[in-house]
C-alpha cells in the first residue's frame, strides 16, 4: 500500500469522524435524553479539548513504532535480503560474512525460542496467567515487544558481522529509517484511534 492510498484512507477517517459528530449532534438535539452525548455541548467540547492527545495514545501505536524500528534494522542491516537470497538460492550467492551472520542469527533465534519456551511451557512458568493460560497473560502482553527485540537484536548482530553497521549512528539510523518508512501508517493509526475514541464518547 503506497502513500497515496494511505492518504485517502486518512481522509476517509477524518470524514467519518466529522460525519459521526454532526449526526450525533443532530440526534442529541432532537432527543436530548437519547442514547447519544451532544458533542457540541459544554461538556462535549471540554472532553474534546481535554482528550485531544489522549485519544490518540494506545498500545497499538507503541507496537507499530516498535515493529517499524525492527523492520528498519532488518532492512538496513541486509538481513532481510540475505534471508530471501538464502531461501531462493540455498545461500550460494551469499558472501562469507553474510553466511556467518546468518549462523549467528540462527543461534540468537534458538536462544530466543528456548528462553520463551522455558518462560511459558513449564508448569507455573513466569509468563503464564494466574490460571496457567497464555491468553491473556504477561506473555500475551509482551508478544510484540519480544518479537521486536528479537528482530532488532538479530538484525544488529547480522549488520555488525556483515559490516553494514560500522558505528552507533548506523544502528540508530536504521531505527530512524524504519520509522520514516512507516510514518504514513503512524498517521493513519493516530487518526483512527482518535476517531474510535470520539465515537465511544458520543455513545452513552
Amino acid at each position: 500500500m503506497n502513500n497515496k492510498h494511505i492518504s485517502y484512507l486518512c481522509l476517509c477517517v477524518v470524514v467519518v469522524e466529522i460525519v459521526a459528530i454532526m449526526v450525533v449532534w443532530i440526534a442529541s438535539a432532537a432527543n436530548p435524553f437519547g442514547s447519544f452525548n451532544n458533542p457540541l455541548s459544554a461538556e462535549g467540547v471540554r472532553w474534546m479539548f481535554r482528550n485531544l492527545m489522549a485519544a490518540m495514545v494506545s498500545k497499538w501505536l507503541v507496537a507499530l513504532l516498535l515493529l517499524a524500528m525492527a523492520w528498519g534494522s532488518l532492512k538496513e542491516s541486509g538481513l532481510w535480503n540475505a534471508v530471501v537470497q538464502r531461501t531462493k538460492s540455498g545461500g550460494a550467492s551469499l558472501h562469507y560474512r553474510e553466511r556467518m551472520g546468518l549462523r549467528v542469527v540462527a543461534l540468537i533465534t534458538l536462544v530466543f525460542v528456548v528462553t520463551l519456551s522455558l518462560l511459558t511451557m513449564l508448569p507455573e512458568a513466569l509468563l503464564l496467567s494466574a490460571t496457567g493460560g497464555l491468553f491473556p497473560s504477561p506473555f500475551s502482553e509482551a508478544v510484540v515487544p519480544a518479537i521486536s527485540l528479537w528482530l532488532t537484536s538479530a538484525s544488529i548482530t547480522f549488520g555488525i558481522v556483515k559490516g553494514s553497521f560500522r558505528s552507533v549512528p548506523d544502528v540508530f539510523g536504521s531505527f530512524f529509517a524504519g520509522i520514516s518508512r512507516s510514518a504514513p501508517l503512524v498517521v493513519l493509526l493516530m487518526l483512527s484511534l482518535h476517531c474510535v475514541n470520539v465515537v465511544k464518547m458520543l455513545v452513552k
